[in-house]
């Protein structure tokens, strides 16, 4: 069956600006290539590329923190049987910093400390109906792992005081899916972590 001509890409997700992690780079150096200024230099080729179109998962990488990430979710290509896929990229990807050489860039942190990564906007999908920021309480036994809609429950007292969405992390939350992750910290201590709403939210009476 010949594939069909007719238009059938109508959208519909939430588009927010990502971080693509695409592995490491792999740098030539300045001398070896010129530009549209007819200038030699350098040129930079990813382990992973990710591209315009691409279906991409959220990393859930524990190196992905809100703060670490500059507040924006980090996305991959998929692996084989992820059930993190979450949307498509939409935009050319476009790069932050250029590092100086292969090293400087090989590891995730690095890149992340570096701003030596690729950003991208991705329609967002996956029954998310807002993407917003959160504050999170630890309880000093549970991870929240980006993807993974269990962790996060409604905290009544703190949101009530600070009038704005805080989750308690209990381990048995509903209706949210994380982008960041939150380590196990020491009960009490709090980190931001951005959200995507799925639906209604379980809420607990938690603390401020």
């Amino acid at each position: 069956m010949a594939v069909s001509t007719i238009a059938g890409n109508y959208g519909g997700g939430i588009p927010i600006t990502c971080i693509l992690n695409e592995g490491a780079p792999t740098i030539t150096a300045s001398g070896t290539y010129y530009g549209v200024t007819g200038k030699t230099e350098k040129v930079l080729t990813w382990a992973a590329p990710i591209a315009e179109n691409d279906w991409v998962a959220i990393c859930d990488d524990v190196l992905c923190m809100y703060a670490e990430c500059d507040g924006l979710p980090v996305m991959e290509l998929p692996d084989n049987g992820d059930t993190l896929m979450i949307g498509r990229v939409i935009s050319i990807p476009i790069l932050q910093r250029m590092p100086a050489n292969d090293a400087a860039a090989n590891d995730l942190d690095e890149r992340l400390a570096g701003d030596y990564y690729r950003t991208a906007v991705v329609e967002i999908f996956g029954g998310i109906t807002a993407i917003m920021k959160a504050r999170v309480m630890c309880d000093g036994s549970n991870t929240v792992v980006p993807g993974v809609a269990t962790y996060l429950d409604f905290n009544m007292a703190q949101s009530a005081a600070k009038h704005e969405l805080a989750f308690d992390m209990t381990g048995a939350g509903v209706g949210v899916i994380p982008f960041h992750d939150v380590p196990n910290a020491a009960n009490g201590t709090e980190y931001s972590c951005l959200v995507g709403i799925t639906g209604m939210l379980k809420s607990v009476t938690g603390s401020v």
